[in-house]
């Protein structure tokens, strides 16, 4: 297993970070499953807390994909802001159909970005560039397939959380372990709630 070495924070520093950022991340996750829009306001600042301890760790993708995150969690305020007139109309949730041209793209993402990205980081000396490229593209897709408020995005995490526990595990970070089994569990739980409730409203292309 790989020594864990911090770049500029203590190592207690560093934990409480780890804690701060799980704390509000299973807090969005709460109101993820229920589709709420307030669920953006506590994953920027979790995905801040986040970014910081892995350039804290060198894990350099993981780190810039929080800081993805962070971007997208904006343009999240701004579309479900879009969507709220809508779903105002309508009891449930508004969703997204996964169109032709979104799909294509992310298998394309998926199939160029994880070998190029592997090694990237690997030159890098990321110290598990393998997890960390699968983790990062995957994670990429299912961020926007979420501010699309696409149904599937919840398969993407399942698949993507599941090397990120194996990342952590190598890492030693116990408090992010924790989170992403939390998160395979309310990935299902967010699945069952929005197929429950959701509606679709655009057109399938």
């Amino acid at each position: 297993m790989p020594e864990v070495n911090h770049l500029f924070l203590t190592p207690q520093i560093a934990s409480i970070l780890d804690i701060t950022a799980t704390v509000l991340f299973v807090a969005y996750l709460v109101l993820q499953i229920y589709h709420s829009k307030y669920m953006w306001y506590l994953y920027i600042p979790s995905c801040i807390a986040a970014a910081i301890t892995f350039f804290d760790s060198a894990t350099w993708a993981f780190a810039a994909l929080n800081i993805y995150y962070i971007t997208m969690g904006f343009i999240g305020i701004y579309r479900w802001r879009k969507d709220a007139s809508v779903a105002a109309a309508h009891k449930g949730y508004v969703l997204n159909h996964l169109t032709r041209k979104t799909l294509i793209i992310s298998i394309v993402i998926t199939v160029i970005g994880i070998p190029v990205l592997y090694f990237v980081l690997k030159a890098l000396d990321d110290p598990n560039p393998f997890l960390d490229s699968i983790t990062t593209v995957l994670s990429v897709i299912g961020t926007w397939w979420l501010t699309k408020s696409i149904i599937y995005q919840w398969w993407i995490w399942i698949i993507a959380d599941v090397f990120a526990i194996w990342m952590n595990v190598n890492l030693e970070k116990d408090a992010f372990v924790v989170q992403f089994i939390i998160c395979i569990l309310s990935s299902f739980l967010g699945l069952y709630n929005w197929s429950r409730k959701g509606h679709y409203l655009d057109g399938a292309k």
